[in-house]
């Protein structure tokens, strides 16, 4: 086993990132009552690995005990972690530990390990009440994506950082919007900072960085995107945010479950209102008819939002 894994609790938490998927309650819930180090150190005999996830309380039973083993030690055993570390400290990227980056804490049993970030740390570490997240459609109109420019560009005028995932439609609107107006924009991508996705937004992605802003992740350096970890990603845009925004959203767009756990965890949530003969904007249409979500038509709104003046 690599002698990098618990030299420090970052290492430690580095590792457990490396070899676990987001939100794997079990490895959250293992690591809480060991702490990282010792917990790690528990996988060097399996067997009395599964023993102590059950006495824990982060199995119910060794079935689950050893299902979650086997998820672990491959990646362990390989040189996953060491590449991981060493890629981070070749790229500039920093290791920061959940505790520092307000809100993340709220997600409780799907708790991130650890987070890799490119760019300024400050843009994450500062107070929640100054980001908001603004999400939505990937398949945006041109409606959507000026609305979600706009916004952002007078959100960042007022000190506020905006929080999306870099992904093509409302998110890239959103950090333009943001950069265009000399503001901070952090974006959570769903695979490794150093390989920005989509490949389209490669040169957004390295704008962000160069500008003040922050690229992050709870996936090690050459951790590839997959569906799974997307909806990870989500999670993470809304708990390190004071607001969501969902400016435009067909019914099922991906962008609600970023909006449902903004509800979940009791962040303030919003939508944009579209042409009522549009199927981009249902989803939104829904979350403002059915959950409560404030209309929004102009950062104002927003503003109002988060400083708990909100318009009804």
């Amino acid at each position: 086993m690599s002698t990098l894994l618990t030299d420090t609790d970052t290492e430690s938490r580095a590792a457990w990132s490396a070899i676990t998927e987001p939100a794997d309650t079990v490895a959250v819930a293992f690591t809480a009552a060991l702490g990282h180090s010792a917990a790690l150190t528990e996988l060097e005999n399996p067997k009395a690995a599964i023993q102590s996830l059950i006495e824990v309380g982060a199995v119910a039973d060794h079935t689950e005990a050893s299902a979650a083993i086997r998820r672990w030690l491959p990646r362990l055993q390989s040189s996953a972690v060491d590449h991981a570390l060493t890629d981070a400290a070749r790229g500039g990227i920093q290791l920061i530990a959940p505790s520092q980056i307000p809100g993340l804490s709220d997600l409780g049993a799907q708790a991130p390990h650890l987070i890799w970030l490119r760019g300024d740390a400050d843009a994450l570490t500062g107070p929640i009440s100054s980001s908001v997240a603004m999400v939505g459609a990937r398949a945006s109109t041109s409606y959507g994506d000026t609305v979600a420019h706009n916004l952002s560009e007078h959100l960042v005028n007022s000190g506020v950082t905006i929080i999306s995932g870099a992904a093509y439609g409302i998110d890239g609107a959103s950090h333009r919007g943001a950069l265009s107006a000399g503001g901070v924009t952090v974006a959570w991508l769903a695979g490794g900072t150093d390989r920005p996705y989509p490949a389209g937004h490669r040169d957004l992605i390295e704008h962000i960085v160069e500008r003040g802003g922050a690229v992050a992740s709870e996936v090690p350096p050459g951790a590839t995107p997959t569906r799974w970890r997307f909806l990870g990603r989500n999670r993470l845009i809304a708990a390190s945010s004071a607001a969501t925004i969902v400016v435009e959203a067909g019914y099922r767009s991906g962008a609600l479950t970023t909006a449902t756990t903004a509800a979940t965890l009791g962040r303030t949530l919003g939508a944009v209102p579209g042409p009522v003969t549009s199927a981009s904007s249902t989803g939104c249409h829904h979350l403002i008819r059915e959950h409560g979500a404030s209309l929004i038509t102009e950062a104002s709104d927003i503003l109002a939002l988060i400083s708990g003046e909100a318009r009804r």
